[in-house]
């Protein structure tokens, strides 16, 4: 790789903080927190559908805090990213975080290869704009999360990385989820955990979608393994923040996969000075998720 940054200037860059890591897991669950005492508050199909998109992004913070905490670069505190990443993230989505990080870590390895495991999820963009509206359209009608879910419970094997689930994975999932439940009847509005599940089942798998395109889709060379080439990283903007990237530091994916023992919230100060560094100078980027798409059709 040739990144224009010494190993000391990046010494700053692998600092890692408690106080930040903890504030990210904190928000994530004030935001769920809010979105269902909003719901509770204000009982109307339009408010229900707000919260099924607004849980969904939450549901994309829990999966980013459970990728952090898989790569131990959350917390400066060891422990806390085992506690955090089984108890306060990848169940609620009934997924297991070692299980998850292990073919993740060989995506990492294989990026800018065809032995890259998650290269079926975006090697065929770009797509026509029917294509990528069938596509969406499956998610947001719950066709993706059914299918997916139906192959969870029945294959015996973990949702994303196809390898067989641990034991006690989905026990530990629903029991997680149960919990949340029983908060919300104990507060007297049970019929509220509904919204959670629409939102896994629909908004979330359209997220997933869309954070996939944005990672690597499109970009200039999937097959070269300079990161700038075969990964992509933007500013995350209002979409981000809601949905996409709702963890700070989310969507700047190239200055992961080059230097991924960076924390995520050190990932944007990091991206800035390659840029000014001219590293970004001969790709085409782009500064939204709606140019995304652009680049992600034909």
């Amino acid at each position: 790789m040739d990144i224009p940054i010494s190993k000391e200037e990046l010494k700053p860059f692998l600092q890692r903080s408690d106080a930040k890591a903890w504030w990210i897991v904190v928000s994530a669950w004030l935001g769920i927190a809010g979105i269902f005492i909003g719901a509770a508050l204000l009982p109307h199909w339009s408010t229900y559908l707000a919260a099924v998109f607004l849980l969904a992004g939450r549901q994309q913070a829990l999966a980013a805090i459970m990728h952090e905490t898989g790569h131990k670069t959350l917390f400066k505190t060891r422990s806390y990213n085992k506690f955090v990443c089984k108890w306060l993230s990848s169940p609620f989505l009934l997924m297991d975080g070692e299980t998850y990080i292990k073919c993740h870590l060989k995506h990492h390895r294989k990026a800018g290869t065809d032995q890259d495991p998650d290269l079926k999820n975006y090697k065929d963009y770009p797509v026509t704009k029917k294509s990528l509206i069938r596509k969406f359209a499956r998610d947001f009608l719950g066709i993706t999360g059914l299918k997916a879910n139906l192959y969870l419970l029945l294959s015996g094997r973990d949702l994303l990385s196809r390898e067989q689930r641990v034991n006690n994975q989905l026990a530990r999932g629903v029991f997680v989820n149960f919990i949340m439940f029983a908060v919300l009847w104990i507060s007297g509005f049970p019929h509220l955990y509904a919204l959670w599940v629409a939102a896994y089942l629909t908004v979330y798998m359209a997220i997933i979608r869309m954070r996939q395109i944005a990672e690597h889709a499109g970009v200039k060379d999937l097959y070269d393994l300079e990161p700038k080439y075969n990964t992509r990283s933007l500013p995350r903007g209002i979409l981000g923040l809601l949905f996409v990237s709702p963890t700070d530091g989310l969507s700047y994916h190239c200055e992961h996969h080059a230097f991924m023992a960076v924390p995520t919230y050190n990932l944007r100060a990091l991206h800035q000075l390659l840029k000014s560094r001219g590293y970004y100078d001969d790709i085409e980027s782009t500064n939204s998720y709606l140019g995304v798409l652009k680049q992600a059709l034909r």
